[in-house]
């Protein structure tokens, strides 16, 4: 009863201030500037945000990546949650530059079916091995900030630090905790610092240090103090030198906590930019980052841009996630229309190396993975995927067809080694999918994810088929081991009735 009362309560909280808001949007207020010289001041004069979210989700395979289901449900076919809820946030006004926030996050079962034995899709609380309600203090920071200078300390949301993001495609983003610099002193460049110490999941109530939050796990369960598994039956993820002792006997992390000190740069022109991330997290892993795009307008109806990514993950320390040695790099093309048409055609190649973690799968856990090919299922980051992906968006308010629509189609196909005598083969793949998002505010001028005020409607739906002309048998034959084979293709829907405030 206790729990369905705070449920009851933080829902009602986000309709009454999210009507609130409306009412204040209807209005016309012509305003002279508010001049904060007390706290008094800088409390009665602060913003509030807000969204008011239901989102549903369903999916009918057995295919369990790693954010999916742990292995109680490994045999279920059904994933799917409901749930209504969102964010309630406030901040002061600067007095002096400073300035003192706070957010609230919570979602909450709505309709539809919230089974236990359908969890593992992310949308509500399900380490307690059921499907139900959270809500959590999601930020907490105290700010600074002039033209130049911006120091956040606490917790916070991290939209633009690429490997660190939001990856807001569930139910509540990914937010983090720690201290964040920003500087702007030099035209064209902007440099970022920080000091993570943990992060928030998308489903989570408790921040995890950035070991946890990568998901480092054994692959097979318990090992013994050499190191190798206990249950010789599972594939062994981690690789080389480790200590077993920071791993407990379901294959988790349990060593200590361990940070994320952050450095990057953007620096831009009339017509390209280039960025340098580096994440290096204490005794385990340290990536490298890079990203750079140019612009040309070969015509005053036509806007081409070519793009190119590269990182690069290396173990550091202590190794507690054993050998870690591998890369990634990615191009783009893309072409957008004055009459609101947009065009791409993508590449994405990941290492395959058997010597380092998962055999060269990539860490992207921190964020929305950063690979061009990384559509609504497939992520691209498995080790030796060789992906290729092409699509394109349609602003029907600015073709003149249906105000206030944008829709996108997306194709992208997934080759990763399938040898059978490679430890780590996995089966070719494809994912098709499209999305459509409905504005009640704007008439066009809007993206499939873009932030905007007021009430909006996204469906997105995906088509995923695996190859399944192996020997599976054969595989196991040879490591000892299943070979972890999709047995069907499937949907995967997804729904969200947002109002911003």
């Amino acid at each position: 009863m206790k729990n369905r009362h705070y449920t009851t309560s933080a829902i009602a909280a986000l309709i009454l201030l999210g009507s609130q808001a409306f009412a204040a949007e209807n209005e016309v207020n012509i305003e002279e500037p508010v001049v904060i010289e007390t706290v008094a001041d800088a409390f009665k004069n602060g913003k509030v945000k807000g969204l008011l979210r239901y989102g549903g989700q369903h999916r009918d395979s057995n295919y369990h990546v790693l954010q999916d289901a742990p292995g109680d449900v490994s045999n279920e076919k059904v994933q799917a949650y409901s749930a209504i809820g969102g964010y309630l946030g406030y901040e002061t006004a600067p007095l002096h530059n400073f300035s003192i926030g706070a957010t609230f996050y919570t979602s909450n079962p709505f309709i539809g079916s919230n089974a236990d034995d359908r969890k593992g899709l992310g949308g509500l609380y399900e380490a307690d091995g059921g499907q139900d309600s959270y809500h959590v203090l999601g930020e907490a920071f105290l700010k600074y900030q002039n033209d130049e200078h911006r120091v956040v300390v606490g917790r916070q949301e991290m939209p633009d630090y690429r490997f660190i993001s939001l990856s807001n495609i569930r139910f509540t983003p990914f937010t983090h905790e720690g201290a964040t610099y920003e500087n702007t002193s030099i035209e064209g460049l902007k440099v970022n610092a920080a000091y993570i110490t943990g992060q928030k999941d998308r489903n989570g109530i408790e921040f995890q240090d950035m070991v946890r939050s990568a998901r480092v796990k054994t692959g097979c369960g318990a090992v013994d103090t050499s190191g190798q598994c206990i249950n010789t039956g599972s594939k062994q993820t981690i690789r080389g030198d480790y200590d077993p002792s920071n791993f407990d006997a379901s294959g988790n992390y349990a060593g200590e906590d361990k940070e994320m000190p952050m450095l990057g740069a953007i620096y831009s022109q009339d017509n390209f930019s280039v960025e340098a991330w580096n994440y290096y997290v204490n005794d385990f892993a340290n990536t490298v980052y890079l990203y750079g795009k140019y612009n040309f307008n070969p015509s005053a109806d036509w806007k081409f841009a070519l793009a190119a990514q590269y990182s690069n993950q290396q173990d550091v320390g202590d190794g507690v996630g054993g050998n870690v040695d591998t890369w990634f790099y990615g191009l783009k093309a893309e072409a957008a229309s004055s009459n609101g048409m947009l065009f791409f055609l993508n590449y994405n190649e990941v290492s395959y190396n058997e010597d380092s973690y998962d055999g060269g799968t990539m860490f992207v856990r921190w964020g929305t993975p950063q690979m061009f090919n990384s559509f609504q299922v497939q992520d691209s980051e498995l080790a030796g995927t060789k992906s290729i992906g092409a699509g394109a968006q349609f602003d029907l308010g600015v073709l003149g067809i249906l105000d206030s629509t944008v829709i996108r189609f997306r194709y992208a196909d997934y080759d990763l080694p399938d040898d059978l005598n490679m430890i780590d083969a996995r089966q070719d793949r494809a994912e098709a999918t499209f999305d459509l998002r409905y504005s009640f505010t704007k008439t066009s001028g809007f993206g499939i994810f873009t932030q905007m005020d007021g009430l909006s409607i996204q469906f997105r739906i995906a088509y995923d088929s695996f190859e399944n002309d192996y020997d599976y048998a054969a595989y196991k034959a040879i490591h000892g081991y299943d070979f972890n084979s999709v047995t069907d293709d499937f949907v995967d829907a997804r729904i969200y009735i947002d109002y911003v405030f």
